[in-house]
């Protein structure tokens, strides 16, 4: 998938989604006092390797990256209505679109705490 959208892909989902974490009311609070620049370089790092890019994932086990988050599954897929949303935006084709979802709700299990 990375090769057919590159820094779309990454930087273009991460920068959109992003943003639209720090304008929901129910999941902006999980950002305060979190360095927003640094969580955008793991993610995008981290979409560059689900998506078969060139980039290496450096950053923290994801489960313990959420572990004090106490996220619920009504914040997880409140998560992919804005992946989706930002999928859309960059330009994904849906096949892809559903690929990407997939890829991140695979992570379900290590994300949700509640």
């Amino acid at each position: 998938m990375y090769v057919n959208y590159g820094s779309r892909i990454t930087t273009g989902i991460s920068e959109l989604v992003y943003d639209k974490l720090l304008e929901d009311p129910e999941l902006a609070p999980f950002f305060v006092d979190v360095d927003i620049d640094a969580l955008r370089e793991h993610v995008e790092d981290f979409l560059g390797v689900v998506t078969g890019g060139p980039d290496i994932y450096r950053g923290r086990d994801i489960r313990d990256a959420h572990a004090a988050y106490h996220i619920t599954h009504a914040h997880f897929d409140r998560l992919l209505t804005h992946i989706l949303a930002a999928a859309h935006e960059v330009g994904l084709e849906e096949e892809d679109t559903q690929t990407l979802l997939d890829i991140i709700a695979a992570t379900r299990a290590d994300v949700v705490t509640r």
